[in-house]
């Protein structure tokens, strides 16, 4: 009798044990399935951070090559009103010079007696 008890005690336990032993099981394969699951998704993200990353980059490096060529351009659009500054005013000078030239060979010749030469053979 008291073997009989006790043995039914033990397959219990057993028993009990076991549905233990499979619940926590089946807990384990699915926190291992979850995890698998999660870590997929983070791979996923990790993914879609690197094609938002290069969109960004790409965003900014037309924006960065948008504003050099805006400035080239305002660059290029001041240089050629200080090139024509300076031609203006060197052009300017230049009259000047000329105008001073031409009068200082006006005076010369004024200065110089007015002389016809022949030249031999002519009559």
């Amino acid at each position: 009798m008291f073997g009989n008890q006790r043995s039914e005690r033990v397959r219990l336990q057993i028993t009990t044990l076991e549905s233990e032993r499979d619940t926590l099981n089946d807990e384990n394969r699915k926190v291992k399935d979850e995890l698998a699951e999660l870590k997929q998704k983070r791979k996923m993200e990790d993914e879609d951070i690197r094609h938002l990353v290069k969109i960004k980059e790409g965003k900014l490096d037309l924006e960065h090559q948008k504003k050099r060529v805006e400035l080239e351009g305002k660059f290029q659009a001041e240089k050629a009103v200080v090139k024509d500054e300076y031609r203006d005013k060197l052009e300017s000078t230049l009259q000047g010079q000329i105008k001073d030239v031409k009068g200082m060979y006006g005076e010369i010749l004024k200065r110089l007696p007015n002389v016809n030469v022949r030249l031999k053979g002519e009559v």
